[in-house]
């Protein structure tokens, strides 16, 4: 698994500096839901909207960006939720779904920064998690995608932040600044 892991961080990436890459933007919003543990809370699952932006560089099979999601109004003690990450994901060979309409199935990882605020205290993580979906192509250079990701605490014996969401994203593909 190790192996794996140093694979996709550290080859992957470099095939996005062919000649047919391009950077992309987007915006996202679906719906979360997390859970908070620790020695002084123990939160239930509770889920909340969430929205959030990326921006980063896509080649035929593989894409890495910066994004930033938040989530707010969560219902219980978690009242919200703030991630900075950095996501490398595989993407598939265009295949048709209706008619002329083409999609890529992706799958990836993400490494990043967590802050919960819980019982009006903020708490942070360094997360580490999964996320997998569609990416339907329009024309235009538009993109919209439909995916779950799920990301865990990472190296804290004392605390464990468990969240998911299902979420729709529009991305813009452009070529040069």
């Amino acid at each position: 698994m190790k192996f794996l892991t140093l694979f996709l961080l550290f080859i992957l990436p470099h095939s996005l500096f062919a000649d047919d890459a391009a950077w992309f933007a987007g915006i996202d919003g679906g719906v979360t839901g997390a859970k908070y543990t620790s020695s002084d809370i123990d939160s239930d699952y509770e889920f909340g909207p969430e929205y959030g932006g990326k921006i980063g560089l896509q080649e035929k099979n593989a894409r890495i960006y910066l994004g930033y999601t938040a989530a707010d109004n969560i219902d219980g003690n978690i009242t919200s939720t703030n991630n900075i990450y950095l996501a490398l994901d595989g993407i598939s060979d265009e295949f048709h779904v209706i008619a002329k309409s083409t999609a890529k199935f992706f799958f990836g990882i993400r490494l990043g920064s967590n802050t919960a605020e819980i019982n009006d205290k903020a708490i942070t993580a360094f997360m580490g998690g999964l996320q997998a979906g569609f990416i339907f192509l329009l024309p235009a250079d538009l993109e919209i995608e439909l995916a779950y990701r799920h990301y865990v605490t990472l190296r804290d014996k004392e605390t464990n932040f468990n969240a998911g969401g299902i979420y729709g994203a529009l991305n813009y593909k452009f070529y040069a600044f």
